[in-house]
């Protein structure tokens, strides 16, 4: 049983490494993917779904996850969690900045006990006009 908190590690592993399906069963049959300003994808396949196209579109990206704050519920079956988010895309010779952000997520515990994502929403710190903001140029070595 891995506590609420350690989804927040395995959501930013498993999309990154393009397991689309092992993402989705992070959330519950009927969880909520929402991003602000756009219609939140609603269930484990239409999750998988996105979470392919969304990879596919920014090979190399890494979600950078930070100051993850848990707070279960006192009948222990549910919590609420926040956290910082920085995506960035490494490609040969640079790192791009793709989004800064927050998580507010719902957790719920399962029939076995373990926990998954009920409600995941992101919303961005940055404008679009950041997007693809070198953030590092690789330098000529020195070594």
């Amino acid at each position: 049983m891995r506590a609420p908190a350690d989804l927040y590690g395995r959501y930013a592993h498993l999309y990154d490494d393009g397991h689309a399906e092992q993402f989705a069963d992070l959330f519950t049959d009927d969880g909520v993917f929402a991003v602000a300003g756009r219609e939140p994808v609603r269930g484990r396949a239409a999750i998988a779904r996105a979470a392919r196209r969304g990879r596919d579109a920014l090979p190399g990206v890494r979600h950078l996850v930070s100051s993850v704050a848990v707070e279960t519920a006192a009948d222990g079956a549910t919590a609420s969690g926040r956290a910082y988010v920085q995506a960035v895309q490494i490609g040969d010779t640079s790192v791009l900045l793709v989004t800064l952000g927050i998580y507010d997520d719902r957790f719920v515990r399962d029939g076995d006990g373990s926990w998954r994502i009920a409600e995941h929403r992101f919303t961005a710190l940055t404008s679009s006009g950041l997007r693809g903001a070198t953030l590092a140029e690789a330098a000529p070595s020195r070594w």
